[in-house]
């Protein structure tokens, strides 16, 4: 079940909202059951089958917890596995299969699984716990509904971010909702929902549009029809759709666990605006670049270590967070090509940047995500596709001007302007326009501070009722983190 689908907005949610605020708020433990309950419904909508596979793994993992807390090496690999195999399994085993099979002779037959939705979100989640728990770093839940609420918490189930049992321990034993936060938690919904249905959409057709012959189907168009300027506005689309997609997904996510009284950490911090690649790294997917860092980077050495083992270190780290995003080689190598992007700027390149004008800082870090981005929009281990829209940047590869492809016979003036305002939001100018609104919102003029809280109060209804006029539409509504 998408968020941004009316049987979420006009159904579950109200009903949500109906029979856990009806319950008085003392009653703690009975509002999270129904909070459990209704997380339960919403992935059990979507994937039936694997729900109860996902809650057996929970259950295990709480079974062996006592064992995990005291320091038990058995419990724990039982534990890891139980949650490790499934995440191989069904992401990674016929990927596997199909590298083995290079090797002349083999010929081992595919295995036809279908990925439970969100598997990379929370199989994460639940080994923070393990190894938390491990290091003794949290205390054991006691409570199997809790644990499953953990993990099940339908904000954050299905596209993350990825929240840390720590980050929210405190808050699944308590309810500190109020009007308040209920009310900070839907202005942030309705702003994510905007993000998705009214800039992340619209942006999504332009690249499609142009890299696909059939959307319905999903069929990727010759090479040849697309001409370098339109590459390179197909993957600057690419890029704008994949932040409004998923910060927004982010931030109603972050928005409903307000409206339920949990906290999640800020998964984007206006990426766009950095001046480096690594500073983009720190701004950008915060929960997984953390989850990497603290699980992988910190426990290899981190960089108090040689020049040598920080080479590895990185290596590693990167190579796995490609992996992580998708079961294919060109993941792979766009997580290497971070980490030799994020050598050159420790070894060279950093000093430079902190001493040049940031406008010119700004311009590379773009220039080399975009180029980042074009490795990053085709699941593929064909070493001929692989980089066949990175080399169309450059002008490399074959052009055929009959029947092309452009603005104007793909229909996609339209979106243009969407493009225009999503680089408004996305980029610099965004920091300016927040400190206007942060102006009119903290100057002492007690006029201009109720103008300011009304219009922005009816800004929000305004954009609910838009975005679900979007819905209720049929408007184009992919949602690319699915696939990771």
């Amino acid at each position: 079940m998408l968020f941004s689908s009316l049987n979420f907005l006009l159904i579950f949610l109200p009903l949500l909202f109906i029979s856990y605020f009806a319950i008085p708020k003392r009653f703690v433990a009975a509002r999270r059951y129904v909070l459990m309950a209704f997380s339960f419904i919403f992935y059990a909508c979507g994937e039936f089958v694997y729900f109860f596979a996902i809650l057996a793994c929970v259950f295990v993992t709480w079974a062996v917890s006592s064992g995990i807390a005291k320091k038990s090496k058995l419990h724990f690999a039982i534990a890891m596995a139980v949650n490790l195999v499934p995440l191989l399994i069904f992401k990674y085993l016929n990927f596997i299969i199909t590298n083995i099979n290079l090797i002349p002779g083999l010929n081992i037959p595919m295995v036809d699984l279908v990925m439970p939705i969100g598997i990379s979100f929370y199989t994460f989640q639940m080994l923070t716990y393990i190894i938390d728990l491990y290091r003794g770093e949290v205390k054991r839940q006691k409570n199997f509904g809790y644990l499953a609420l953990y993990i099940f918490l339908f904000p954050q189930l299905i596209a993350g971010p990825i929240v840390r049992y720590q980050d929210i321990e405190i808050d699944i034993g308590q309810c500190k909702e109020n009007w308040e936060s209920v009310k900070v938690g839907a202005g942030r919904f309705i702003k994510g929902l905007a993000k998705k249905m009214i800039i992340a959409n619209q942006v999504c057709y332009i690249c499609d549009s142009i890299t696909m012959s059939d959307m319905a189907t999903k069929t990727v168009r010759d090479i040849s029809e697309i001409s370098t300027p339109m590459m390179w506005l197909a993957v600057l689309a690419y890029a704008i759709q994949i932040y409004f997609d998923f910060s927004g997904y982010s931030d109603m996510a972050i928005g409903l666990g307000k409206m339920f009284g949990f906290d999640f950490l800020e998964n984007f911090n206006l990426p766009y605006t950095s001046t480096s690649v690594s500073e983009f790294w720190r701004r950008w997917h915060i929960s997984m670049s953390t989850f990497f860092r603290d699980y992988i980077y910190i426990p290899l050495g981190g960089s108090r270590v040689s020049k040598g083992r920080w080479v590895f270190n990185t290596l590693v780290v990167w190579g796995t967070t490609g992996l992580w995003h998708g079961a294919a080689w060109n993941f792979i190598l766009w997580g290497i090509f971070y980490a030799i992007m994020l050598m050159i700027e420790k070894f060279f390149l950093g000093a430079i940047l902190k001493k040049i004008p940031k406008f010119f800082g700004w311009l590379y870090m773009m220039f080399f995500t975009i180029i980042g981005f074009s490795f990053f929009m085709n699941d593929t281990n064909d070493p001929l596709k692989m980089f066949a829209y990175t080399l169309k940047l450059f002008g490399i590869g074959a052009y055929n001007d009959v029947g092309s492809v452009n603005i104007i016979n793909l229909g996609i003036e339209a979106n243009m302007v969407y493009l225009f305002v999503a680089l408004l939001l996305a980029f610099p100018t965004r920091v300016l326009m927040g400190k206007l609104l942060d102006w009119f919102k903290t100057v002492k003029c007690k006029p201009i501070n109720t103008t300011y809280f009304v219009m922005s109060d009816l800004v929000y209804v305004v954009t609910l009722v838009i975005c679900i006029g979007f819905v209720i539409g049929g408007s184009y509504n992919p949602f690319i983190y699915f696939r990771f």
